[in-house]
């Protein structure tokens, strides 16, 4: 509003003055006029008293005395804070006309979006973070936003108080003064201007600008109308961090970097909070925020898969209402062709797994990992999804079908959970399934964090280990048998412990309740109860070990039963760590989605040409005839095959009609014997032009050619007896052809600046994707401690501050309408 009013030297309403023609009465008024004296009249001076005599006032009485009315206290009325966003331009280019047009109220354009905010009553004595925090809340943005920006706008004229008719529209073509809120100096020098002058017309506004921000009317509508807000607090190092010339790109170099370790690694004294905000900053600094992400990984998983033809992507989304060219991210599914070569050659093991993402928002990241001949681990397929549940895991099994393509039947290697145990057996058990044969086997090492939860032995634990790793069956039953002794035995003084504490506390309980009543009783004796008589009948009480295994199916988790050797030896502890020590997935949970996408390709890109290297150095190489690891175990196997001393080949089975071979021989050690079949048999090939091939196999009683496809050390005995090569009973996959196949492919690298690439460049109509606000993350574990006592301070003074507001302004206030226009002073 223009104020015109002209104030006096101290601020407030000038004194009344008379008009002019007007003086005041002359004191001898009503001695001249008499009959205009009243009854209560002052007494009239006598007639001869002298002139220049000295006149005194007589008394007034009390009754006479004026009565001076309190002045009116002025209501202040709270500043009406226009704040533009969404402008298409840079933000250091955005001027004042560029937001809204200047020029008559009934013409006016409004050429950028805004909302409209309350600042407090003194806006002086806000901060820049206090400002910050109320933008947050004015945009309901997440607490961890880096990428905020806000610039301020004025214009103000002296107007002429003599000149009650000078138009108004003056001020619409005034410049603008903008002033950017880089620190607190800025900040301050455009709040002391927010002041109310005398004869001055002021109109103000902000401009704004983030990534989420940009968005916000979309937001609003992907959103339901009972979505909460995270809480705003001041995040620990916001004033530091704005004004730090530190080089961030430093604290990207590692990603798996702790908050701890960055202390330890900077020079200065910050907090472990400090630390974790400064690393957050340096990655949206290099992979961008967290909610542009959202729009960058399927562009650039679509680019990928353009430049790197084989790929198979799937992108699940969700409609905004009345926004056809926005779309909510829900779940993202990847699968590069290079990696789904690979997997050709490798065993047919597939190993899944599942971890949360700890970035901005909520999300879940499955990968599905195969092992070369080494044991080096490639992850085939990947997927973002928001939750660990049934749905989620089953719509990943039915991509990685789509998308993985194997000679060989697929086994599935997963850990012991509801969620993904229900999921795999829904997906299993349909008719549609691409692949011809699937099993599904459970992780050792994630079954032996259920036991040691139960338990709570280590030496439990590893003997548990042990039983699921053991390929001979007796041994099986005998380890099965000591360990039944040992939890047993365990459990029985658990119990006792557990039960002698219970009963001395409930004693200690019951002399302090007689006691209260009546010092002078004493208590009675406590019985011994026996545990367990008190528990629920229908619960099945462990004792054992037995008792907590026995609705596990040993099939699906030991060795010694797996059917067919479906597991080629892999129990899960080569991927039991696998976010923490692969080449290719360590670290890439803090990222924002699109930096997920772009780590793990560039990554690849590496690993896949640091292989290639080794593998053909290696089948260069005349004295090495399988892969290094491979190399390793057979040396140690031969080593142990020379203690093998008698030898007898007492079958020979030979079928001409049917082209099968088995010559079965007895194999003597130092504790057992052992009997050992070398089988071959002709078997046709689906390409007529080529024939028959023979098959040649191996099995023995120890049952580890039958698990691990390829020869044991009593195999490796015969073959130097009968003059056979070792590498006819073992699995192709094992040899240095394949694992030389398995990082032949390579890559096409996509363009570096795909952030930058406007949506027209892509061939197809690509939508844009926004996050769901609702799965927005909660501040991390190291930033609570810090934020939660800011956030109480801050909720209880916005509580007084309204409080004394609505005191103040009750009675006095009426709705008012938000204008579209600058706000005025």
């Amino acid at each position: 509003m223009e104020t015109h009013a002209e104030l006096g030297s101290d601020g407030r309403d000038p004194a009344p003055t008379n008009p002019p023609g007007m003086e005041e009465p002359r004191a001898d008024s009503a001695a001249a006029f008499p009959s205009l004296a009243g009854p209560d009249a002052l007494p009239v001076p006598n007639q001869g008293t002298a002139a220049g005599a000295t006149k005194r006032k007589a008394p007034a009485r009390a009754a006479e005395k004026a009565v001076r009315m309190p002045r009116k206290r002025q209501v202040e009325e709270p500043i009406q804070m226009p704040v533009y966003y969404g402008c298409m331009q840079d933000f250091h280019g955005v001027r004042g006309e560029d937001l809204v047009e200047d020029c008559l109220e009934l013409y006016a354009k409004k050429i950028c979006e805004h909302i409209v905010g309350e600042l407090p009553l003194q806006p002086q004595s806000m901060s820049l973070v206090d400002l910050q925090l109320w933008i947050f809340k004015l945009f309901r943005l997440h607490p961890e936003t880096q990428d905020l920006k806000i610039k301020g706008f004025l214009k103000q004229r002296t107007t002429d108080p003599y000149d009650p008719e000078e138009p108004g529209w003056y001020m619409e073509y005034w410049p603008w003064d903008h002033c950017d809120f880089w620190s607190e100096k800025s900040w301050r020098s455009f709040a002391n201007k927010l002041k109310r002058k005398r004869n001055v017309t002021q109109r103000f506004m902000l401009y704004v600008q983030a990534s989420e921000i940009k968005h916000y009317d979309i937001l609003l509508k992907s959103v339901n109308d009972d979505y909460s807000h995270l809480v705003t607090v001041v995040l620990p190092g916001t004033e530091s961090l704005a004004g730090s010339r530190f080089g961030f790109h430093s604290l990207v170099e590692d990603l798996t970097m702790s908050a701890q370790e960055i202390v330890a690694n900077l020079t200065g004294h910050i907090s472990p909070a400090e630390a974790w905000r400064a690393k957050q900053v340096a990655l949206e600094r290099k992979f961008g925020t967290f909610y542009d992400s959202h729009n960058f990984a399927p562009r650039l998983l679509k680019e990928i898969a353009r430049k790197n033809p084989g790929c198979f992507v799937d992108i699940k989304d969700a409609e905004v209402a009345g926004c056809k060219d926005f779309r909510v991210l829900q779940s993202m599914f990847w699968a590069f062709a290079q990696c789904l070569q690979a997997f050709r050659t490798c065993r047919p093991v597939l190993c899944i797994k599942g971890t949360p993402l700890c970035g901005k928002y909520q999300g879940v990241l499955l990968t599905a990992v195969a092992l070369d001949a080494n044991d080096f681990t490639i992850p085939v397929a990947c997927a973002i999804v928001e939750a660990d549940t049934k749905e989620s895991w089953l719509w990943f099994l039915r991509n990685l079908e789509q998308a993985v393509v194997h000679q060989s039947g697929i086994c599935i290697i997963h850990d012991y959970k509801r969620e993904l145990i229900d999921a795999v057996e829904v997906f299993l058990s349909s008719r549609q399934r691409l692949w011809r044969r699937a099993e599904s086997l459970w992780c050792m090492e994630d079954l032996a964090e259920n036991f040691f939860a139960y338990f709570g032995d280590k030496n439990l634990v590893m003997m548990f280990k042990k039983l699921c790793q053991q390929n001979r069956r007796h041994k099986f039953s005998k380890i099965w048998k000591e360990l039944d002794e040992l939890t047993s035995k365990y459990m029985a003084e658990k119990e006792h412990g557990a039960s002698r504490k219970m009963q001395q506390e409930s004693v200690k309980d019951d002399v302090a309740e007689l006691q209260a009543k009546n010092p002078c009783n004493q208590p009675d004796p406590v019985e011994d109860v026996k545990e367990g008589d008190h528990a629920d009948d229908n619960s099945r009480k462990i004792t054992k070990f037995s008792d907590w295994i026995h609705l596990k199916p040993k099939e699906k988790w030991s060795l010694a039963y797996d059917s067919d050797g479906a597991r080629y030896g892999i129990m899960g502890s080569d991927i039991a760590d696998v976010y923490k020590n692969d080449p290719v997935l360590k670290g890439i949970t803090c990222l924002p989605l699109g930096a997920i996408v772009e780590v793990t390709f560039l990554r690849l890109v590496e690993y896949f040409k640091n292989a290639s290297v080794a593998a053909n150095k290696a089948i260069g190489n005349p004295s090495i005839n399988f892969p290094e690891c491979v190399q390793a175990d057979m040396n140690s196997k031969m080593q142990k095959a020379e203690m093998h001393k008698y030898f007898q080949k007492y079958t020979d089975y030979e079928n001409v009609g049917g082209g099968e071979n088995d010559r079965a021989f007895t194999v003597k050690g130092r504790k057992r014997e052992v009997t050992v079949h070398l089988k071959s048999e002709n078997t046709l090939s689906m390409n007529k032009s080529k024939g028959s091939t023979i098959r040649k196999t191996a099995t023995c009683t120890c049952n580890k050619p039958q698990l691990l496809h390829k020869p044991c050390s009593h195999v490796i005995a015969i073959c130097c007896e009968i003059g056979v090569s070792t590498a006819t009973y073992m699995s192709p996959y094992y040899c240095l052809p394949y694992l030389v196949c398995t990082w032949r492919p390579k890559f096409n690298k996509f363009p570096h600046n795909y952030r930058d690439v406007a949506p027209g460049y892509f061939r197809d109509n690509i939508p844009t994707w926004i996050p769901d606000k609702r799965l927005e993350c909660g501040l991390p574990v190291c930033l609570l401690s810090d934020c939660v006592q800011t956030a109480v301070v801050e909720e209880e003074q916005q509580s007084s501050t309204e409080d004394g507001s609505v005191e103040q302004n009750q009675g006095t206030q009426e709705a008012k309408t938000h204008s579209e226009e600058p706000s005025q002073i």
